[in-house]
């Protein structure tokens, strides 16, 4: 999705993908631009019960988002490290435990060497 999550036709496809795949964790890469609040992930996420993790855009690049549904996932880390978001958790239903890692590689090469 380029452009991030700036503009409404964005929130709108993804407001929509939501709905129709009821997913328990939603990962977003470049939300940019703007900041992400209670607000957008309500608009984004609808009425269930749910948390997130959001880490800013460095510039005019990147920006990550990752929400989960309270009622499905019990997230009990959340840890924002350069170009990434990562929750640690378990299935309610089940008691399995995961792990999700949200990336945004950089563009620079350099920079993605580092990252890897």
């Amino acid at each position: 999705m380029s452009g991030g999550l700036g503009g409404c036709e964005k929130k709108k496809e993804v407001h929509m993908l939501v709905n129709e795949k009821l997913p328990f964790v939603l990962c977003i890469q470049e939300s940019k631009p703007g900041s992400v609040d209670d607000m957008v992930v309500k608009y984004l996420w609808g009425d269930s019960p749910s948390a997130y993790s959001y880490q800013r855009s460095i510039g005019a690049s990147g920006g990550l988002l990752t929400v989960w549904d309270c009622n499905v996932v019990d997230v009990w880390s959340s840890m924002s490290l350069e170009h990434m978001l990562v929750i640690k958790g378990t299935v309610i239903s089940s008691g399995q435990e995961f792990v999700i890692v949200n990336v945004y590689a950089p563009c620079d090469m350099g920079a993605k060497q580092i990252l890897w």
